[in-house]
This record gives structure tokens, sequence and C-alpha cells, in this order.
């Protein structure tokens, strides 16, 4: 039992050391080419990318360092106190951001409950779950993780035509096919300073994302970027809940989105992201590999002796 309890401690040790030094290293690379890697990395790619340190560091520590502590550490005990701090560190940081998004979780829905009092339901075949409410925080947003919906505001089914409409409410539902609500989550459980501007970067590649993939002709390209007019003279850019996503953000975001639009084209080949499922599985075999060789785990033990005190 205090063998066990030794590993998982050891564990998390280098979890701490490692993801601490990751993010930092994330961060400096961020705002060093920042501009350069906003312009040439798609939003799936800065999510990636935010998330590599944890899952770097998570990866590492389960699947090489707990296997090599169990087979080369001996049962005396051997580490000071400094090893169960960094350990508790890491448990601290993981229940810190399951709270944070638990926090968020209740106060969006609690912010949705309220708009969707005297809700109806906005009626289209092809469209996600949405619905029409006399109160609501923004014109049009997209919420929810488990039970996604869109929720339209009154005054914004008056106020955009039928095909201005439609065209809004399709930019929110590809920001439900891509799980965006979920992503935010994660960012929320994996707080780290300096990260807030890689966050706003990936927020903003969304919205254009969304944009191009919502369009499939020059008029639908056209009703996306009237709504997004109409709606950013009405928009008092409230405060959206931390799961929500609106159509509306900063009026500077909001007038490149419409740039963009007004200069679609179609495209003539879909790129493919094949490629990404592609370098998972080629990582997860390499770490299937290396569990089984000894000297990787005599290695990587040997890091964990020098690193973790």
């Amino acid at each position: 039992m205090i063998f066990a309890v030794r590993a998982i401690m050891v564990s998390l040790a280098f979890f701490a050391l490692l993801y601490t030094s990751l993010s930092l290293i994330l961060v400096l690379v961020w705002t060093q080419w920042s501009r350069k890697l906003d312009k040439c990395l798609p939003p799936d790619g800065l999510f990636m990318l935010r998330v590599a340190p944890f899952g770097i560091s998570a990866a590492v520590s389960l699947l090489l360092i707990l296997p090599s502590f169990v087979v080369f550490e001996t049962h005396s005990m051997d580490e000071d106190l400094g090893t169960f701090v960094l350990g508790i560190c890491a448990v601290l940081f993981v229940f810190v951001g399951l709270f944070r998004v638990v926090v968020a979780e209740v106060r969006t829905r609690r912010i949705v409950k309220a708009c969707l009092e005297g809700a109806v339901e906005f009626k289209s075949a092809d469209i996600t779950p949405a619905v029409i409410t006399p109160k609501t925080i923004s014109p049009l947003m997209a919420v929810g993780i488990r039970v996604p919906r869109i929720v339209i505001s009154q005054s914004t089914h008056h106020i955009l035509s039928d095909g201005e409409l439609l065209a809004a409410v399709r930019h929110e539902a590809q920001h439900l096919r891509a799980r965006d609500n979920l992503k935010k989550a994660i960012f929320n459980c994996l707080a780290f300073p300096g990260t807030a501007g890689l966050e706003a970067a990936w927020q903003k590649a969304a919205e254009l994302s969304a944009d191009n993939s919502a369009v499939s002709s020059r008029r639908e390209a056209l009703d996306l970027a009237a709504a997004l007019i109409k709606l950013s003279r009405r928009s008092s850019h409230q405060t959206m809940p931390v799961f929500a996503i609106g159509l509306i953000n900063d009026s500077e975001a909001t007038a490149k989105r419409v740039e963009q639009l007004l200069a679609w084209k179609e495209a003539s080949e879909v790129a493919s992201d094949r490629w990404r499922y592609a370098v998972l599985a080629v990582c997860a075999a390499c770490l299937a590999v290396a569990m089984k060789l000894g000297l990787v785990l005599s290695l990587f033990h040997t890091i964990t002796e020098r690193f973790v005190p």
C-alpha cells in the first residue's frame, strides 16, 4: 500500500514539474510568435497547442514514469518532503480545475434556465434544436455541452430575414458540431497564467471557421454578413456564460468576419484533417512500445531520480 502511494506521488510530482515547464515554454513561444501561429494554425491546431502541455505531461507520467517506478524502485522510502508537496500541488491543480468547471456549469445553467422561460421551438428540419425566447442576454447563442441548443431572442427573429436567420443559426450549429463549448470547458479546467491570449486567438479562429462552414454559396455568405451587421448594431455585448458562444463578440472580430464573408469564394477542395488522427495513433503506438522497453523505462526512472526530490 505504501509503495503504491509512493509510486502515485512520484508520478504526480513529475507531472507537476513537466506540466509547469511545458506550459511556461508554451507561454514564451506564444508571446514571441503569436501573430505567425495565429495566422497559420486552424482552430483545432490552436486547441491542440493549448492542451499539449497537459496531454504530454499526463501521458508521460501515467505511461512511463509510473511503470518505471514500479519496475526499478526499491521498497525503501527515499523520497523527501518536496516530492509529496509537488504531488499535492498536482492533485490541487486537478481539483481546482474541476471545481472551476462545476461552478461555470452551474452559472451557465442558471442563466440559460432564466433565458428559456417562455421559449418556443424554432422549427427547422436541418438545424440543431433551437428555441426563440423573449428573455436572453445575447441576440443568438449556442449553449450547453451534453444537451446543446441554440437560443434566439425574439427581437433577432423580427430583425433578420428568413435567410439571414437561417444563416446565423447554421453558424451556431457549427459551433455545437465542433464541440466548442466542450473545448471552452477544457480551457477553463486547465487555467494557466499567460495563456489567455492563445485562448482568445482560438475563439476568433473558431468564429471564422464556423462562418466558413455555415455557408455554401455566395448568397448564404451575404445573408450571414448582413445578420452580423444588423445584430452588431443592437448588441449590448453582455458577458456570456462560460459554456455558451454568442453570434456577436467584439466589434473588431465582427468586422473581420464580415470582411471574410463579403470576400467569400467557393473552396475548390476541402482540406482533410485525418492527419490529426494519424499523429495521435503514432504517438499512442510509440508510448505503447516504450512501455515494453526496459531501456526506455530505465532512462525515465533515471530522469525521475534526477529531477524529482
